[in-house]
């Protein structure tokens, strides 16, 4: 029985996803004061670019026909890699090195569609995004290290057990949570290091990629871009806010762990939205700095867990 909730949560987290997109603009539209397009327009979206045909450009590759579908099963496969709010200690799947590889595996092809187009555009965003990437995995190996050296584990199933487990939050853990949200936003082209609304050639990144991509592939590229974000978004719960996760094969803890879940992702998308509107993106050469801080509070966290 746990195997099936397992295969529903991660069904869940997959179906949500655009429901969180939807509240993510919702939330931007009311603090800044204006109406907001239906918190359902994400699925309309995605349902409506699914109709339409696809425009290739004279300079595409198969690297163009595969990357968008390439890249959904990545992310929809680390989505089934990842507790969302059920852990009974799954010791089959959840390192995360692999679920690492597999993100990576969303950038590396994201940026092949940006240079395959021959676009100037694309190669631009493209260069951008593996700038920003080369100065960011640092960070994310960092936090492997800390929770690691925190856990002894590199599962993310016992590493959530393990944290859950504990007496509170120490120094270490609340610093390292910091240096993860910086990674977080950094990883899902989010403000201040881009900004997601924008089409705008100084400053797009993520936009730029995909500009060349339309109807289907346009689909999938943003399903893997949402996929991608509640994926990071459930991983920092998990691995720095386990609070409410159940092991219980039994309806009322499920269910009262679902709700948690749900109000730990509405917090942090709050986050997300305020940080957004309250917040210029960067100049490109400014995120380093970003990243740095992020980099030396990974650092700093994995010296206070060592002494």
């Amino acid at each position: 029985m746990k195997y099936v909730i397992y295969i529903i949560q991660s069904l869940m987290l997959l179906l949500l996803t655009p429901l969180f997109m939807g509240i993510i603009k919702n939330l931007k539209a009311s603090i800044r004061g204006y109406e907001a397009c239906p918190v359902l327009q994400p699925y309309y979206n995605i349902a409506k670019l699914f109709e339409k045909g696809r425009v290739l450009s004279k300079s595409s590759s198969i690297i163009t026909l595969i990357a968008p579908t390439l890249c959904l099963c990545a992310c929809v496969t680390a989505a089934f890699m990842v507790p969302v709010f059920f852990n009974d200690g799954n010791p089959f799947v959840g390192n995360l090195f692999i679920i690492i590889f597999l993100l990576g595996i969303v950038k590396f092809f994201i940026t092949l569609t940006g240079l395959d187009s021959a676009s100037a555009f694309g190669g631009m965003g493209s260069s951008r995004e593996l700038f920003i990437s080369m100065i960011a995995e640092p960070v994310m190996f960092l936090t492997v290290a800390f929770l690691y050296m925190e856990t002894k584990s590199l599962n993310i199933f016992a590493i959530n057990t393990a944290v859950a487990g504990m007496a509170g939050f120490d120094v270490a853990n609340c610093i390292a949570a910091m240096g993860f949200a910086v990674l977080l936003v950094a990883e899902n082209a989010r403000m201040p290091v881009d900004n997601p609304e924008t089409h705008l050639e100084l400053t797009m990144i993520h936009e730029a990629m995909i500009l060349d991509t339309s109807g289907r592939d346009l689909a999938l590229m943003e399903l893997s871009s949402w996929i991608k974000l509640m994926v990071f978004v459930t991983i920092f719960i998990n691995c720095f806010f386990p609070m409410g996760m159940t092991g219980a094969v039994a309806f009322v803890p499920v269910i009262l762990s679902f709700i948690a879940y749900i109000l730990k992702v509405l917090v942090i998308l709050a986050v997300i939205s305020l940080v957004e509107c309250s917040m210029a993106k960067f100049r490109l050469f400014r995120v380093p700095e970003l990243l740095s801080a992020a980099f030396s509070l990974s650092l700093v966290a994995i010296v206070i867990n060592f002494f």
